[in-house]
């Protein structure tokens, strides 16, 4: 899609990367607003483990991002281990948080910094291609191995999707999985999106409970502003509950309706009150 260099920001006096868009690409106008939509989105977003957008402009007539450099290299062919797969999680946790999903997380994708950590690059950037369907490219968008089944069958998708590479991406990488890391890299790679975890529960099971506040310290703002879309979602619950005891006879049998879990994030509770009301709608 693109060529990347290493450079340097004269007014920021730094170095950083900067990613122009293939000139094929770059021909198609739809495709070109896109991209440059994508990338101010992404540049918003501001995370330890997310590669940061510094600025949005054009090279020679091509749609251009600069980014910081990160010149530890990929993690193809390389390994994770459970603090770095709690960086990831925590990453992605942030984003989808901020209504960002990456939709082509691969190791090719995981970038080493310097002092070791992991850092996410190219978010939202595979949106703009998937909206456009840009077929010059000649395959599937995203990368097959790592793409979940609703992206390959041409569906929206959202947070869950990431949730699935990412669980390709640990089935691939890291390093010594006990048989508890497998059960969840089972669940992130389920076929029902809805079975799957959040980033947040993810990134609690490689990382512990500091991963998941440091995302939440970092998102705070967002989540405050979901709290009434929780709020207004538990209150629809509570009314559809009433509703399906009213329809199947009231307390004929009542102790096989179970409350919908609780979940720490507006996405996960969605795909809980989804799942809870495919068990129970009739």
């Amino acid at each position: 899609m693109a060529v990347v260099y290493a450079g340097w920001h004269e007014q920021l006096d730094r170095p950083v990367a900067l990613k122009v868009l293939a000139a094929h690409l770059a021909d198609d106008p739809e495709f070109r607003t896109r991209f440059l939509r994508e990338a101010r989105i992404a540049a918003r977003l501001h995370h330890p483990n997310l590669v940061r957008t510094y600025d949005v402009s054009e090279v020679d007539g091509r749609p251009s991002i600069v980014m910081e450099l990160v010149d530890g290299g990929t993690l193809e062919h390389g390994a994770l281990t459970r603090a770095e797969a709690a960086q990831v999680a925590a990453g992605l946790g942030y984003a989808h948080e901020h209504g960002v999903v990456h939709r082509d997380l691969k190791p090719a994708n995981l970038l080493r910094g310097r002092n070791g950590e992991v850092k996410i690059a190219d978010f939202g950037i595979a949106r703009a291609a998937e909206e456009t369907r840009v077929t010059q490219i000649g395959t599937v968008l995203g990368t097959l191995r790592y793409l979940a089944p609703e992206q390959a069958e041409g569906r929206i998708v959202g947070p869950e999707a990431d949730i699935y590479s990412f669980g390709v991406v640990l089935d691939e990488l890291l390093a010594e999985p006990t048989a508890d890391d497998r059960a969840l890299i089972d669940r992130m790679r389920a076929a029902d999106p809805a079975a799957r975890p959040a980033a947040s529960e993810v990134a609690a099971v490689f990382g512990g409970e500091t991963a998941v506040a440091a995302t939440r310290v970092l998102s705070r703002h967002t989540v405050q502003n979901r709290r009434p879309l929780l709020l207004a979602l538990g209150a629809a619950v509570a009314v559809i509950a009433a509703l399906v005891l009213a329809f199947s006879g009231g307390s004929k049998h009542p102790s096989k309706v179970t409350p919908v879990p609780h979940a720490t994030n507006a996405a996960q509770q969605a795909r809980n009150v989804e799942a809870w009301l495919k068990t129970y709608s009739r």
